[in-house]
Parts: structure tokens; sequence; C-alpha cells
């Protein structure tokens, strides 16, 4: 991602703050692990666990809670490490913190594919978003702000984090609650996981101090945001037709027998 220059030194405070909201929203579409992390972790929240297996969907009222409880506890989790390492000015080495977060987006796989945390997604997510958030805090750690300026920049800077954060999640959520009652949904599922699994491996072992064409692999896929953008849209777009496509043809089913029951 191009850097972006932000100077409070010079101008409004309002500009200074919504340069703020844009480096974190620039920020968070840059880091794929992030956004990784959150989706990955959302791939089996519409799916019902039994007998350690992901057993057919959830009721879609259940899924949508899931789903919003399980971003609302990594927001909330990202937010106070953020808050956290940036005002009391954390010296925390860079690479744990990266392994972690590759870490966390392989065991959100591993969930993905068998269920190791059941109905505990939200507090797993918010446990996770504390290592997410001191990763965050290194950006604002890099521009040496004032306390005063710091307070006001955290809040842009997380602000911009949750609005892209948000908005990509809402463009998911119809997808993962359609597709999990399809029958490409265990096989979508599985392939998903196993990706992300992969590159999470690889960045695991690369944050580890081994380079690996893997990892490089996954930064170069990750670097290109419009192309993952627009399949995310694609997918849900999709999701959206099934699903008004399968409510005419219930409908049509429901006048029919109707009209013969009648007659």
């Amino acid at each position: 991602m191009p850097a972006l220059d932000v100077n409070l030194a010079h101008g409004s405070t309002w500009s200074g703050f919504v340069a703020m909201v844009k480096l974190g929203g620039g920020h968070i579409l840059a880091g794929t692990d992030h956004l990784l992390f959150l989706l990955i972790l959302l791939l089996p929240a519409p799916l019902l666990a039994a007998g350690g297996r992901w057993r057919g969907p959830a009721g879609t009222r259940a899924a949508a809670g899931r789903i919003g409880r399980t971003t609302l506890a990594f927001t909330a989790g990202h937010s106070v490490a953020l808050a956290l390492s940036a005002l009391t000015h954390l010296d925390i080495p860079a690479w744990p913190v990266e392994a972690f977060i590759a870490a966390s987006i392989l065991i959100g796989a591993l969930h993905a594919v068998r269920p190791i945390f059941p109905g505990r997604e939200a507090a797993v997510a918010g446990i996770f978003g504390l290592g997410h958030g001191m990763a965050f805090s290194f950006t604002l750690a890099e521009m040496q702000l004032s306390t005063g300026r710091l307070a006001l920049s955290l809040f842009g800077f997380n602000l911009g984090i949750e609005l892209v954060q948000l908005a990509l999640v809402a463009l998911a959520l119809p997808a993962l609650v359609v597709v999990a009652r399809t029958r490409i949904g265990p096989g979508s599922r599985i392939a998903g996981a196993t990706v992300t699994g992969v590159a999470a491996t690889g960045w695991l072992v690369a944050r580890l101090g081994y380079p690996n064409p893997v990892a490089a692999a996954a930064d170069a896929v990750g670097a290109r945001t419009t192309p993952l953008l627009l399949v995310l849209t694609a997918t849900t777009l999709t999701a959206l037709i099934w699903t008004l496509a399968g409510l005419r043809t219930r409908s049509v089913r429901r006048c029919a027998s109707s009209g013969v029951a009648s007659g």
C-alpha cells in the first residue's frame, strides 16, 4: 500500500482526523491477514456443530447473530489492544505479534474444517483480536505523535479500520449464509479453509525467520485488493440472486398447490 503522509502540524484538526480515518481504512485493506482471520472465523458461523463435525445450517437469525457477535468481539479486542499499546507506548517486538496473527489464522482455518471451539467464536475472536490490535499500533508508533495528537489519531485510525471492516463483513454476510445452505457449501468451506491454512502456515514460518515461497505468494495475492473485493462482491450478488430465485420458485409452487387444492 502506498504510504499516506499525515502531518498534524499543519492544517485543521478535522483534516488531520480525516487523514487518519483514511489511513486506518487503507491499513485494514492492505492487511490481508487481519481480514482473512475474521472471514475464516465467520466461514462456519452459519453452521451447527455436533459430534465433532459441522452438521447442516443454523437458522438465518442464529447465523446472523453469531456473525455479528464474532465481528463485534474482534472489534473490541483489537480496539482495546490498539489503545493500550499506542497510548502507553509499549515497546513490543513486531515479529512475535506477526507470528501470533499467522497462528490465529491457522487455528481459524482448522476450526472451519472441524469445530474446535463451536459456539465460542466470539470469545476466540476477542482474544485473538488483542494481538491484531497490537499489530495495528505499530503504524501509529512509527508516526511518533504527542499524547494529545495521538488520542485523536488513535480514534480516527480505529474508526477507519472499523468502517472498512464492517462494510466487508456486511458484504460477505449474505454469501456466508446462503452458500452454507447449498450443496456446494461443504466443498467451498473446505477449499477456503485449506487455502487459508496453507497461506497462514507460510506466513507463520516466514515470521519465525524462514522466508518461503508460500508466504511470498500469499503476500502477492493480498496486495491485489481490488480483485479480491470484486470476487467477494460477485459471490454475494450470486448468493442473493440464488436466494431470490429460490423464493420465487417456492412461491410459484405454493400458488400451484393452492390452485390444485381449490380445484
